[in-house]
Parts: structure tokens; C-alpha cells; sequence
């Protein structure tokens, strides 16, 4: 390449005088030179050396100016460098064949040196410009594809974020998006523990594993704890010269720069904060990066804000669930621990169903959370029934049955209430499901619709086994419990009948299981004797 201001110039010249005389005036000029006599060691010097223009006579020995100059202009190599072409031939057929060989400039000899200088000035810094172009397109090339990853790293995380639907998952998200937007090798992501009192290290990249269990930030001291106080972002630009060679932590909370720490809040108020450092380049961060990383740790917050709001309403629901299933086991001393029972032994039976069979693209993740929800809401509709009736000590009349019959009606009206067929609720629709259906049978002869088969819920067909197998197992005023092996050998007995045979055949693969919740609430009046005793 260049070596001054002016450039490198090749003069490629068979008459030794001429070339020493153009030497003398293109150094003068302020250029440095580099000589050839034939068009081969041209191509062999224009190729090694890289000159910014060539100077080039068309009648050389060898290989002629024609030639070589075709021979450059056709090695990605050379193409770019201009070539002024000298020749003592000035017809306007000898131009058109040096202009389309690929010469940028065609001068006649005899020449005026003064004109020579003039035009290598012009293709100089012509040639200047387009490198200075060819520099910038390239850089804004990396810029454009950097913005790009960049654009394309922050749509896969908010197109995950809106499916994440937990918290785990979102703070993977958060971490693995930053350290691909900014190419950060040491990102610590800061929040607050249960009681308040701590900032903890939730997760981290870049620093031992080892030094992230013990970094805990009492009294937000610190950049950390100024940034959670303060719920602003901090861009520390200048570099640490204080960071050691190993680029390892002085102590546990240390943090080296540059430096983006941000908080993340949410409705009510700073949750944490997120420190993202050390850019694979050893950068500093760009305003760009710094309002990416703002915006990730906006969303990331927003939505660990939604995931703990639903957590806290599912708990509600399933604590208001709970509350109101237990509503008619108040009144009957003898099922203290039935809805327990029945709700341990529903995801038993629903976690089998899903590991094999036909019904285990039925049972997701979500029905089974549901399942249990609603699981406590089957017997609601016993809160409708006459107490005379309900704790009768003996056996109900075959009137007092069809009246203990209608809970299952019962139930459905009462949670039917606050259904909305514009809106409706999965899990409201399961507890009205369950409530109203789980006494039908399989075989069709159960109440109070007397549905066949598939045309019973799921959730009801699960609920009416483990109902009738905690019934059987359970002490009853009218009736002594029949034993564990008893009550298996009926379901087996009633599959296809009662129960539906592929929901009796998971029973009995998971039977001892059931057999443990049993043992485990067990609320005979023997266990609360003993308990007692």
C-alpha cells in the first residue's frame, strides 16, 4: 500500500530514460514508485505490492500493456487499481481498445509531464475515495448485520417471553438474550429475596459458580444496591484499572467496566437489577446496547410481574377451591380428610394416564393442574342437602337417596352461576364437569343423565373411580371400610361397568401408590384414636 500521503505509483516503462525521468518527477510529486520494464513483472508487482495507480505502456516486451493490463483487471486482486495508459499510437481506434482493456485514463506520447502528474493526481484520489467508500460500506455492512442479529436476538426473546410461563424460564431468557444482543462475557442478574433483607445472585455468566452462592448484598450497598434504590440504569464507560490480568473478581460483589446496570420494576416497584460487563471486544457499550439491554430487562420484568400474579391467583383459586369443597365435609364429621384424599389420589390416577395410553395427549401439564384445582368442588352440591340426611347415622330410604341424589344437580347450578358462556373458564367448566358428572358410569346406568361411555368428562370419569375407591376404603356410619385389596379387586371387577377400563387399568398399575395416600390421611376413628392416644 501507500507509503506516504501521495500513495505508491508503478511505472511500467521498456524506455529506461523516459522511466527514470517520470521516477524523478512522481517522487518529486510526493509519491513513491516502484519500476517494471516488461508487462509480466507488472502483474507480478502490481499483485505483491498493491500501488495505488499504475502507469502503463501499451508496447512492452513479453507481455504488452494490453495484455497485462486485461490480466489485471481480471484478478479480484488487482481490478481496482487504476491504470493510465501511455502509447505513441493516438488514433481513436488505438483509445477504444486501451479504454476497453481497462484503462481509467489514455494519454498520447509525446506527453506534457505536468499533464501526466495532473491526471495521477485526479485517478489518485479517486482511488483514495473509493477505498475510503469501499471502508465505509464495509463497516456499515457489519453494522447492518450486528443490528440485524441483534433485531433478530430481541424478536426470538420476545416471541419465547410471551410463552414462558414461568419464572426460571423467563430469567434464562433475560440472561441468554443479553449475552447474544452485546456479546457480554460476564452478566449478573440481581433480585430480592422472600424476606427483603438481601439482593441475591439469581443467575450469572462468567463468574464461578462457586462465588455466586455467596453473593449476597445486604443494605444494597454497592453499584448493585445504588441502581436498586435508585430504579435507574448506570453506563459506566471508562475502563477499570483496577482489573486484574485474570480478569477475576477482587471479591464477591466486585463489578469491572465498562459497565451497564439497569433495574428491573415492575407496578410495584424495582425487583432486581441486571449488570451485563465485559464485552467480547473489550468495548465500551454502545448507546444502542445500553438501550437494548434497558428495554430486554423492561420486558423481562413485566413479565416475571405477570407470572407472579398469576401464581398468586392460582394459589387464591385453588385456596378458594379448597375452602368451598370443605364447606360440606364441615358438616359431616366422618369425610374430615375425603377431599385430601380424593385430590392426592386424582393426580396419582391423571399422572399415569399421561405416561402411557390412549388418553395421554389429553392429560397435559394444564388439565392436570386443573384436575386438581377442581378435584375438591365434586361433592359441593352437598351443601344443598338436608342435614337430616346428609349425617344420617344409618342407611338412606330409597326417597332420601334420590334426594341425596340431586347434589350432583345441586352443584352444577351453583358453580353454573358464575359461568359466562361469552367468556368461558376451563377450569370453572371442569368444576361444573366434575360436580354434575361424577356419578355417572361407564356403562350408562349412573345419574343423574345416565351418559354412556366417552360421552362422560375426563376429569368427571377420573373423579367418579378415585370417589368410589376412597368411599370404599372409608369409614362410614352405615358401613365398615373394606380393605385396600377389596376395593381393588372391585374396580378390576367393574371396568367397562362402572369405570372406564382404560382409567381401571391405570388404577391398577398405580394401586399401591393410592394405597399410601390412604394410610397417609387416613381418618378412621382407630388413626384419630391414636393420634389422640
Amino acid at each position: 500500500m501507500a507509503d506516504d500521503h501521495n500513495g505508491t505509483v508503478l511505472i511500467i516503462e521498456d524506455e529506461s530514460e523516459l522511466r527514470f525521468i517520470l521516477t524523478a518527477h512522481l517522487r518529486a510529486a510526493g509519491f513513491a514508485v516502484l519500476e517494471a520494464a516488461d508487462g509480466v513483472k507488472a502483474i507480478e508487482l502490481a499483485t505483491s505490492r498493491q500501488p495505488d495507480v499504475i502507469i502503463m505502456d501499451i508496447g512492452l516486451p513479453l507481455l504488452d500493456g494490453l495484455s497485462a493490463t486485461r490480466t489485471l483487471k481480471a484478478d479480484d486482486r488487482t481490478a481496482h487499481i487504476p491504470v493510465i495508459m501511455l502509447t505513441a499510437r493516438s488514433g481513436a481506434q488505438d483509445i477504444v481498445r486501451g479504454l476497453e482493456a481497462g484503462a481509467q485514463e489514455y494519454l498520447p506520447k509525446p506527453f506534457d509531464v505536468a499533464e501526466l502528474l495532473a491526471r495521477v493526481r485526479t485517478v489518485y484520489r479517486l482511488a483514495v475515495t473509493r477505498k475510503d467508500l469501499d471502508k465505509l460500506n464495509s463497516r456499515l455492512e457489519v453494522e447492518v448485520d450486528v443490528k440485524t442479529k441483534r433485531l433478530q436476538v430481541l424478536y426470538e426473546f420476545m416471541r419465547d417471553l410471551n410463552n414462558a410461563d414461568s419464572r426460571d424460564q423467563i430469567l434464562n431468557l433475560l440472561i441468554r438474550c443479553v449475552e447474544l444482543a452485546t456479546g457480554a462475557k460476564r452478566i449478573s442478574l440481581f433480585l430480592t429475596e422472600a424476606t427483603g433483607e438481601y439482593l441475591v445472585c439469581e443467575r450469572a455468566v462468567g463468574i464461578d459458580p462457586s462465588v455466586v452462592d455467596r453473593i449476597r448484598i445486604k443494605d444494597f450497598e454497592g453499584i448493585t444496591g445504588q441502581i436498586f434504590r435508585s430504579g435507574k440504569t448506570l453506563a459506566a464507560k471508562t475502563y477499570d484499572t483496577n482489573v486484574r490480568p485474570d480478569r477475576k473478581y477482587h471479591r464477591d460483589t466486585f463489578l469491572s467496566t465498562p459497565l451497564v446496570s439497569t433495574s428491573l420494576e415492575t407496578r410495584e416497584g424495582v425487583i432486581g437489577v441486571l449488570n451485563v460487563t465485559e464485552k467480547a471486544d473489550d468495548s465500551p457499550f454502545s448507546e444502542e446496547e445500553i438501550e437494548c439491554i434497558r428495554s430486554v430487562a423492561d420486558a423481562a420484568a413485566i413479565a416475571l410481574d405477570n407470572v407472579m400474579r398469576r401464581m398468586r391467583l392460582r394459589h387464591s383459586v385453588r385456596v378458594l377451591l379448597q375452602t368451598l369443597g370443605h364447606l360440606a365435609e364441615y358438616r359431616d364429621e366422618e369425610t374430615t380428610l375425603h377431599i385430601d384424599r380424593v385430590t392426592k389420589m386424582a393426580r396419582l390416577l391423571a399422572e399415569e394416564l399421561r405416561r402411557e395410553g390412549p388418553y395421554a395427549a389429553l392429560v397435559t401439564d394444564d388439565f392436570v393442574d386443573m384436575l386438581v384445582q377442581a378435584a375438591p368442588m365434586h361433592d359441593i352440591g352437598k351443601v344443598g342437602i338436608p342435614d337430616d340426611i346428609l349425617v344420617k347415622p344409618g342407611r338412606l330410604s330409597a326417597e332420601e337417596f334420590q334426594i341425596m341424589k340431586t347434589h350432583t344437580d345441586i352443584g352444577r347450578r351453583v358453580l353454573s352461576r358464575a359461568s359466562d358462556p361469552a367468556c368461558p373458564v376451563p377450569l370453572l367448566e371442569m368444576c361444573i364437569d366434575i360436580a354434575y358428572c361424577h356419578h355417572e358410569r361407564y356403562d350408562g346406568t349412573g345419574y343423574p343423565r345416565r351418559l354412556p361411555g366417552q360421552d362422560i368428562p375426563l376429569a368427571a370419569r377420573i373423579i367418579a373411580l378415585v370417589d368410589a375407591y376412597d368411599a370404599m376404603t372409608s369409614h362410614r356410619r352405615y358401613k365398615e371400610p373394606k380393605s385396600h385389596e377389596e376395593a381393588v379387586e372391585t374396580v378390576r371387577s367393574e371396568a367397562s361397568q362402572h369405570f372406564d377400563p382404560v382409567l381401571a387399568e391405570a388404577f391398577l398399575r398405580c394401586r399401591q401408590q393410592f394405597n399410601e395416600v390412604r394410610e397417609c390421611y387416613d381418618d378412621s376413628p382407630e388413626a384419630i384414636g391414636a393420634l389422640l392416644a
